[in-house]
Formats: C-alpha cells, sequence, structure tokens
C-alpha cells in the first residue's frame, strides 16, 4: 500500500499525487501518532480526497483518531466555504451567534447576533447560518445547540474552553452549507462538529468500557447496534448520491421515530428495531430515486421547471426574542 499513488485534480485545478507515506508523515508534521493508523484507513482517507477533490497538503481534510476507535475523516471549515463559493449557486453567508441576556427588570432575552462576539455576562446558545442561494425564495437556515457540540477541552484537542462561540458559529455554518450543496459537501464533517465525539472516544484509551463512537454524525455502540448503523451510514451516502437530501433523511426521522410523549427521539437513543426502520426507509427512498431516474422524460420536465417565486415560506424567527 505504501507505494500505491493517488492522483488527482483538486479543486483549485492542481494536480495531486500522494502516498500513505505522505499521510503519515503529514500526521507526523501536526503532532499525531501514527502507529495507530491502519492502512486501510489511510486509503480510505485518501480515496476520499480524491473523490471530493480535496487537498491534503494544504489541510482540506485530515485524520482524527482517538486510541482504537475508527479513524474520522475532518474537513476544515475553509474547505466548506471555498467549495461553496465556487458553486454558481452560491450568493453568499450569513453566520452568528444565538445567545441569552439577562436585562435587570425585564427578565431574559434570546438574542441572535452576527459573527461571534460573545458579551460579559451573555449565556452562549447555540449558533446559526443562513446561506443564499439563486432561485431560492429564502435562504437556507440552520441553527444549532451549543449543549450538543460543546466539548470542555480535558484532553488539550479543541478551543471550545477558549472560544465557545468561535467553534458553535463554525458548526451552524458548516451545516447550513452541507445543507445548502449536498452534492459538494455530502460526507464531510468539520472538527468542531466532531469534538464532542472525539471528547468521549478519548477516555478508551484509559479503561476499556463500553461507550458510543461515531459513524459519520450518527452515535454506534460496539455490537449489533454499530453493524445497523454502518449500514445506515452507507444506505445515507447511496441515496445522497442520488440526489436525495440529507436534511429530508433526518427531517422523516425526527417525524416518525419518536418518545412516548411524541418528541422526536435521540438518535443515540434508537433501539435496534428503529434503526432498521430507519434503514428500510432509505432503501425505499433509494428505490424511488432509481426510479425517477429511469424516467427521463420526467426528469427533463422537472429540471426545466422554474422556482415557485410566490411560494410562501415560514417566516424565520427573529433575531430579538423575548421570553
Amino acid at each position: 500500500m505504501t507505494s500505491e499513488i493517488v492522483s488527482y485534480k483538486a479543486d483549485n485545478g492542481q494536480d495531486i499525487q500522494i502516498t500513505e507515506q505522505d499521510v503519515r508523515d503529514l500526521l507526523k508534521s501536526s503532532g499525531n501518532k501514527t502507529d495507530n493508523v491502519t492502512s486501510e484507513e489511510i486509503k480510505a482517507y485518501m480515496r476520499l480526497c480524491q473523490a471530493q477533490r480535496l487537498n491534503p497538503f494544504t489541510r482540506d481534510a485530515y485524520i482524527v483518531k482517538y486510541g482504537n476507535s475508527p479513524a474520522s475523516v475532518i474537513a476544515g471549515k475553509d474547505a466548506f466555504v471555498k467549495r461553496a463559493t465556487r458553486n454558481p449557486r452560491y450568493e453568499g453567508h450569513e453566520a452568528g451567534i444565538t445567545v441569552m441576556q439577562t436585562i435587570q427588570g425585564q427578565g431574559h432575552k434570546l438574542v441572535r447576533r452576527e459573527g461571534s462576539m460573545l458579551l460579559p455576562g451573555e449565556q452562549i446558545i447555540g449558533g446559526w447560518a443562513k446561506v443564499y442561494l439563486t432561485g431560492y425564495a429564502c435562504p437556507i437556515y440552520d441553527e444549532v445547540s451549543y449543549s450538543e457540540y460543546a466539548a470542555p477541552d480535558q484532553y488539550g484537542k479543541n478551543g471550545w474552553s477558549k472560544m465557545p462561540a468561535t467553534m458553535i458559529r463554525k458548526v451552524a455554518l458548516c451545516h447550513a452549507l452541507r445543507e445548502a450543496f449536498p452534492e459538494d459537501l455530502g460526507g464531510l464533517y468539520s472538527a468542531e462538529e466532531m469534538e464532542q465525539a472525539q471528547r468521549e472516544e478519548a477516555p478508551r484509551q484509559e479503561a476499556p468500557r463500553e461507550v458510543e463512537a461515531y459513524v459519520e454524525d450518527v452515535p454506534t455502540q460496539p455490537n449489533r447496534r454499530k453493524e445497523l448503523w454502518a449500514e445506515v451510514a452507507q444506505l445515507k451516502q447511496t441515496a445522497i448520491s442520488l440526489g436525495t437530501q440529507e436534511s429530508g433523511i433526518t427531517s422523516w426521522a425526527a417525524s416518525q421515530i419518536l418518545n412516548q410523549d411524541g418528541s422526536p427521539k435521540p438518535i443515540r437513543d434508537y433501539t435496534e428495531a428503529e434503526i432498521e426502520f430507519l434503514a428500510d426507509y432509505i432503501r425505499g427512498n433509494i428505490e424511488d430515486q432509481k426510479a425517477l431516474q429511469a424516467q427521463p422524460e420526467i426528469v427533463a420536465e422537472y429540471d426545466e421547471m422554474e422556482p415557485q417565486e410566490n411560494y410562501e415560506q415560514p417566516a424565520l424567527l427573529d433575531y430579538n426574542i423575548e421570553f
């Protein structure tokens, strides 16, 4: 494997040639261990860089691995932005943070602010982002919760303790960009999105115990559930490659797999039966996409449709919301 050369053109037209030894040298130069990274994991990383036209030498993407856990391929935030700006439908983006302010005599107020400036006395709640696309009546909007991603810097591996606002803003922006351009960014995840997974994986180096790992953005456990989640991840990538929106799969799961009180069930609480239910849905979606593509005259007619300018989208919440 060491002598195998992967060649391709990066997004910017640069000719890239990379070998396993190049990847190991890059890991060493960043202060990371290489003896726990397998040749298969490095090969998968090289193939992903080739498929996504990412430049590993400028850290468009890199490998992160803790102990014996499966390696994760991480894309830098700049890679998300560069990929988006090269898409002719891209018309800019906005991103910021959501904070809770305490106003004397008036109670609490939720405020959405552009940028990542956190003022003294404010409590950070989350991050938000809008991506503007040609032909869309309103921007692609996403907002993420700080509590779901914050990973205290107890292992010296991230910046959540020192720059929480900057980190959660990056997560929101990557979410919105991936939803806006699934064909360009599907399957890529930023370091900020994966920090929480890394935090939960790190204790496995200290003592063997049952913890959850990550396949893409889906947590798993080292048993039958792990195999099921791996199958779901593979099915999801196939569906996305055929034109399915990742957000559509997520929305379906949130509406169909519920707690007893009717609220969406967290994915890390899914039973084996519920994971299989999700897998069956994605299989059906794949079959529908294949059937649609088998009818070119219908697809062509759909592609020629003009955007519906009079379509009414639900209004977004105001930036300042009083409780």
